[in-house]
């Protein structure tokens, strides 16, 4: 089995709306530390931004698309070197090596008063100097976001990405945290927010997710699709609160045949807070009622809690700060096992010191219990993520980075999935 390292970026998109004196202000969420191609500080697909919301789940009421001004063309680049303590991610013996990166981007983007876009396409490599075997790894990603006022009444919106990925990223629901072979992702959703009276409006939506592993023997076992299509009823209760009640319908699917096929239904209710136009919280509230298919055991159903938050706020012209947490079953990861139950929660900030110099730190805490003792030992492993950038900018187009990021497993239960990751680098960056 050909194995690769760890870690990526990614994005997800999804739209809601909030009714303010008859106004429908269409909005979006986008994971990533940029808002062009993501350039990647370490291995080719390596974040800096632990703290960033959960992938694959459906989230109304976040951050406006907003104005896009300047030049709609931009290109961007890195070179880096960095160094990997544990290329592997295993627990004992791990394999060290320094590794050079490199990347290169393009992204477009256009802004009217009906019709926003925004697109990018992006490919990076990594190469090890003494790692074992394949010393090479490769990452691209191509994304479309859209927000298009089709009536005064009625905004669409629409997000893709599809990227090719070396390594895990545990900011995926479902992902795994450790070595698993290459794998395609991609997510894409479909809103419509329609505005029925100045206080009463609909969202209804359409979600799509999936890993696809590139080894067969992975694809039959742990590739999946998941698909969510969402409505929920949104009344301005006051200026700045919108309260929402909310269904979900989301079933899973594993084309491979590993037979651990699922469908869920939520209900919940929430709220979109407006404090101002820099700070922002949503919340859901509700319960996951799932039921399970499983070669070894056969069908269960799983009812429980479910959760989620995001609080965004800016507080400076260059600064920000945000905050997510989620609790929900996912894909498990694991070969034969259907779900885990998971909860995960992350803190990143970016300020600007100065017109030049700008920093970044990213805590991350996911804790997963496993829990179907007729295929798995019951057990829990949770991961903690710290990283810290900062960014030197020489002139409008040259600029240098360093970071650091630290990853520990700990799981007492199953210590077979422990370790421990150190990854720095430093490097040039340009951006035309």
């Amino acid at each position: 089995m050909k194995t690769r390292r760890f870690f990526s970026l990614l994005a997800a998109i999804s739209v809601a709306a909030l009714g303010s004196a008859g106004i429908l202000n269409a909005q979006r969420t986008v994971n990533s530390a940029h808002n062009a191609f993501y350039l990647a500080p370490g291995p080719s697909d390596f974040p800096t931004d632990t703290g960033d919301q959960p992938v694959g789940e459906s989230n109304a009421g976040m951050n406006p698309l907003g104005f896009i001004g300047g030049s709609p063309v931009h290109l961007s680049g890195a070179l880096r070197e960095g160094y990997d303590s544990n290329c592997f991610t295993t627990r004992t013996d791990p394999t060290s090596s320094m590794y050079t990166n490199a990347a290169i981007g393009v992204n477009y983007a256009f802004g009217g008063p009906r019709l926003q876009l925004s697109t990018s396409l992006g490919a990076g490599a990594t190469y090890y100097y003494t790692r074992p075997g394949d010393k090479m790894d490769y990452n691209g990603q191509f994304t479309l976001n859209a927000v298009y006022l089709l009536t005064h009444k009625l905004t669409v919106s629409f997000g893709t990405i599809i990227a090719y990925l070396a390594q895990p990223d545990t900011n995926i629901i479902g992902g795994t945290n450790r070595v698993n072979g290459d794998y395609l992702y991609t997510n894409t959703t479909l809103d419509l927010a329609y505005q029925w009276s100045e206080k009463f409006s609909t969202v209804t939506g359409y979600q799509a997710y999936a890993n696809r592993y590139i080894e067969q023997d992975l694809n039959d076992t742990q590739s999946f699709v998941s698909q969510t299509l969402h409505q929920s009823f949104r009344w301005l209760l006051l200026p700045k609160t919108t309260v929402l009640i909310e269904y979900r319908a989301n079933p899973i699917y594993y084309p491979g045949g590993a037979g651990l096929n699922s469908f869920g239904n939520f209900a919940l209710i929430g709220f979109d807070q407006i404090f101002n136009p820099r700070f922002k919280w949503t919340a859901r509230l509700g319960v996951e009622q799932r039921f399970n298919q499983n070669p070894v055991d056969g069908n269960s159903t799983y009812f429980g809690p479910y959760g989620e938050s995001n609080l965004s706020y800016q507080f400076g012209p260059a600064s920000t700060l945000s905050w997510s947490a989620r609790y929900g079953t996912e894909p498990s990861g694991l070969t034969n096992v259907t779900q885990r139950q998971t909860f995960r929660t992350g803190l990143n900030v970016t300020h600007a010191f100065t017109p030049r110099i700008s920093g970044n730190i990213g805590l991350g805490v996911e804790v997963d219990y496993f829990d179907q003792q007729s295929v798995v030992s019951t057990f829990t492993e949770t991961i903690f993520d710290v990283s810290a950038g900062l960014n030197f900018k020489i002139n409008r187009t040259v600029s240098l980075s360093a970071g650091y990021q630290f990853t520990s497993v700990y799981a007492p239960q199953n210590i077979v999935f422990e370790y421990t990751r150190n990854v720095g680098f430093a490097g040039v960056n340009l951006s035309f």
